[in-house]
């Protein structure tokens, strides 16, 4: 399929693209409904061949809340669905490499917030907001093995913030076969804040104060494996690429204006009552992990589980 917060690495929403109006089934009043829908995903997986297993265990979690959704009445405009909402998401995604004494050892967490507005129209769903994303350390104060002595340690860390607005549009669902569908969506943000403290200071190369904003197009495939409605099992392939873009600024350190990240990811879903589940096999490749106080390019194997409603792709 198609090669969704450096970027990528800091958007914690990247493997799950969600969408109020994804929920066909809701009855849609032309009254302001409040806190009508709220949906949950959630993610774990096991890293392999990630540069020093910075990347050796991922877990992400992600909530939906809808706080207001209305049917607005355009019968002039045959495109304009008029269904709208105003939806706040928060997520939260923790790295961990493999050392220590159980193989799992937190070293850094992502939190992400945004409010969006959401507007259906006939063939897609767009929405505009505002995005916060921010890195931090975890137990710093410790050798990321847990076999290094902290005699003489130097505790470091790498801090990163992107904040500003985003623009964002989903496909519905397209109909390639009676078995096969596939939805394709394309993301852009502009940062009025990005920030990237590191300590001890090695370098400034490719530092994200420079960053100013990304572009990420993604997609996802459908095949279903069985003709029943309810209880059906399906191949299914997610995968995006995004760029990162810096200023001129970012040429004084010897980086670059561009930068790439992307996720290749194919698997099997099961398609239950209340959600479904995917059991995948992914490729994900960072140019900078932000696991470390330089920059360090990983790509990195997963094997993993996903849990998640109607509402996320």
């Amino acid at each position: 399929m198609f090669p969704f917060f450096a970027f990528s690495q800091a958007h914690v929403m990247r493997n799950f693209q969600p969408s109020p109006f994804l929920d066909t089934t809701a009855i849609h009043s032309t009254d302001k409904t409040y806190f009508a829908v709220t949906n949950f995903v959630g993610h774990t997986s096991r890293g392999f061949q990630s540069t020093e297993n910075s990347q050796g265990w991922n877990a992400q979690v992600c909530g939906m809340f809808d706080i207001v959704r209305w049917k607005g009445k355009n019968k002039n405009n045959k495109n304009d669905v008029g269904l709208h909402s105003i939806t706040f998401f928060s997520s939260i995604e923790v790295n961990a490499n493999i050392y220590n004494n159980i193989a799992f050892n937190p070293r850094g967490i992502i939190l992400q917030e945004s409010f969006a507005y959401f507007n259906k129209r006939k063939n897609f769903t767009w929405n505009i907001g505002f995005t916060h994303k921010s890195r931090h350390e975890i137990d710093s104060d410790s050798p990321p093995n847990d076999t290094t002595s902290r005699i003489g340690y130097q505790p470091t860390s790498r801090v990163a913030i992107l904040n500003g607005p985003h623009i964002e549009i989903l496909s519905d669902k397209i109909n390639l076969s009676p078995t096969i569908t596939t939805n394709i969506w394309g993301r852009a943000e502009y940062y009025t804040i990005s920030e990237d403290s590191r300590f001890p200071l090695i370098s400034e190369e490719q530092s994200w104060d420079y960053m100013t904003g990304m572009v990420l197009l993604g997609g996802r495939i459908d095949i279903k494996l069985s003709k029943k409605e309810k209880n059906v099992w399906g191949f299914y392939n997610r995968s995006w690429v995004n760029t990162a873009i810096f200023s001129n600024k970012v040429k004084e350190e010897g980086g670059k204006n561009f930068k790439f990240n992307y996720r290749i990811e194919s698997g099997f879903d099961f398609r239950g009552l209340k959600g479904k589940a995917d059991f995948f096999v992914a490729r994900e490749h960072f140019f900078d992990d932000l696991s470390s106080p330089r920059p360090i390019s990983s790509s990195v194997w997963l094997i993993g589980i996903r849990g998640r409603g109607f509402l996320f792709l």
